[in-house]
């Protein structure tokens, strides 16, 4: 039987640095409308979830101003700087980062949940 090789363009690499995370070129297209972000986590599955928030619903006033965060995106990446965000997951899921050192793991979107899931039971490399 005659299969085909397809991309699937909804996985990616997210790594975690000391005062930020990076989303790879691949997860680039949910985040392009993207004003702010909402990040939730899941302790018992291992997972992190990274919501897109449009700048009328951050504006809205329905979110809590707190639990929304800035990102920045480029052509080749997307950030979230904060490092409370990175402290709070290391803390979490009992992770060490340097400075200078990163962890990447493993992304992807779900189109049902509209957010990206970080599987960080998956280390991909320290």
């Amino acid at each position: 039987m005659l299969e085909f090789y397809d991309s699937d363009d909804k996985i990616g690499t997210v790594t975690l640095y000391d005062r930020h995370l990076l989303l790879n070129s691949k997860l680039i297209k949910y985040f392009e409308e993207a004003y702010k972000v909402r990040v939730g986590l899941d302790k018992e599955l291992n997972e992190v979830y990274i919501f897109p928030i449009d700048k009328d619903h951050a504006l809205s006033g329905e979110l809590k101003e707190s639990s929304l965060l800035s990102i920045s995106v480029s052509k080749s990446y997307v950030r979230i700087a904060s490092k409370q965000l990175i402290e709070y997951l290391s803390a979490a899921f009992n992770l060490t980062i340097n400075k200078g050192d990163s962890i990447q793991f493993k992304g992807s979107f779900d189109d049902n949940k509209k957010c990206l899931i970080i599987d960080m039971g998956g280390k991909k490399n320290a």
